[in-house]
């Protein structure tokens, strides 16, 4: 993440470093011997064999969803870690997934939350299949930041760290000089592993819930967007989208021949 030529250049004085990680079980894990392909409708209109994971006749607290005309939505508990739980919740809209988090926001969040129904209040459980997915980012947040208003702090002679180093001493007039950003992910029968790192570098120049009836069927099959958040304060830690998940291809060897749905 950070290149010799950042730590090296005797203009950056400070790197400022945040970093996250988590590993986590599913409380209801998947099992690896109903992992198998199947087609998952990419947004140009292409398909694919996704590893699609698959739980069947789930009939618990633990995993909860929501379906309308506009949207399919799941999420699902990962294990209680010192006080901590965190919940994992996909959404994935029928119109184009970039058109809609153009869109989309805390409210509308919210009120998914509201509608979502627990597995354990369908008489007949619910079926869940979702991909596997794993990859990872970069992102240069300067021109970002910059353009959501952030602009001063990146200037030189505009930004004002006077707190942190002599307003005095002209050489140490401190600015942002570069942000970057990295995470990755992997989503699994097991759980998720996550990270993320975020770097500012700064320098001296140019920083109730109805009982169902029927049996209920949860299929994630087209690009959707993620949250993994607090449980308890619904803080979001980690978020992203899915546009194409792990090729069954690529993966089917790791699995022993499955049944068929």
């Amino acid at each position: 993440m950070i290149k010799d030529e950042i730590v090296q250049n005797p203009n950056n004085v400070m790197l400022i470093i945040n970093a996250l990680a988590i590993e986590m079980e599913w409380i209801s894990q998947f099992s690896d011997n109903n992992t198998r392909g199947e087609t998952f409708y990419l947004d140009n209109g292409k398909e694919m064999q996704a590893t699609m994971m698959s739980q069947k006749e789930i009939s618990n607290e633990n995993v909860a969803y929501y379906k309308d005309d506009n949207i399919t939505a799941v999420t699902m508990d990962l294990e209680d870690y010192d006080g901590t739980q965190l919940e994992f919740m996909a959404i994935m809209p029928n119109e184009n997934l970039s058109d809609y988090i153009k869109n989309v926001s805390k409210e509308q969040i919210s009120q998914i939350d509201k509608n979502l129904k627990l597995s354990s209040d369908v008489m007949d459980g619910v079926t869940l299949r979702i991909p596997k997915f794993k990859f990872n980012y970069d992102l240069k947040l300067k021109q970002d930041l910059m353009s959501l208003g952030m602009k001063d702090a990146f200037t030189e002679g505009r930004a004002d760290f006077t707190k942190m180093a002599d307003p005095k001493d002209s050489s140490k007039k401190l600015h942002v000089t570069e942000a970057l950003h990295k995470a990755d992910i992997e989503f699994t029968e097991k759980g998720v592993k996550a990270a993320a790192v975020t770097v500012f570098v700064m320098g001296t120049r140019s920083a109730p819930r109805p009982i169902e009836t029927h049996p209920v069927v949860i299929v994630i099959n087209k690009p959707f967007m993620f949250l993994i958040r607090d449980k308890k304060t619904n803080d979001i830690w980690f978020t992203g989208t899915v546009y194409e998940p792990n090729s069954w291809e690529k993966d089917k060897e790791e699995y022993t021949p499955s049944s068929v749905f």
